[in-house]
């Protein structure tokens, strides 16, 4: 196979990987979120400003952050992926529409890219996020008026 191939596989493997992890967060399906996460993984500004670590722990921050909201909509958007051998450094961008579950026409929307690094697991194309910085661009809380 060539490089050249072989890239746009892993390529598409990363775009997988961040599609499985945005639909995982709209579903609530907390094992599939966790399944694109390194186990040490690294992680800032999301739930903390601080550098907090662990998938396990990633994915216990989001479902706590997800507690307020009936339903949520994250869309992907423009993505960079650099290689260095199997390592990946992704950045992607990111609109995140957040509805109150007890008033579901109050909105907020995030603006924000994912700053990622991902490592190669085994000797195929399979990726996980091994370091993640949320990189907020700005956000709007709207109300859908009666």
């Amino acid at each position: 196979m060539s490089k050249d191939l072989g890239q746009e596989l892993d390529r598409l493997a990363i775009m997988d990987l961040l599609i499985r992890y945005a639909r995982s967060v709209d579903s609530h399906d907390f094992a599939a979120m966790r399944s694109c996460f390194a186990d040490d993984l690294v992680f800032l500004n999301i739930g903390s400003p601080e550098a907090q670590h662990g998938g396990d722990t990633y994915t216990d921050v989001i479902r706590r952050l997800l507690v307020p909201f009936g339903a949520t909509q994250h869309l992907l958007g423009n993505q960079v992926v650099e290689f260095n051998g199997d390592v990946a450094h992704v950045e992607t961008d990111l609109q995140a529409t957040h509805f109150l579950a007890g008033d579901p026409d109050t909105i907020t929307t995030l603006w924000a890219s994912y700053i990622d690094e991902m490592a190669r697991v085994g000797d195929g194309h399979e990726w996980v996020i091994t370091h993640r910085d949320l990189r907020t661009r700005g956000s709007q809380q709207t109300t859908n008026a009666a």
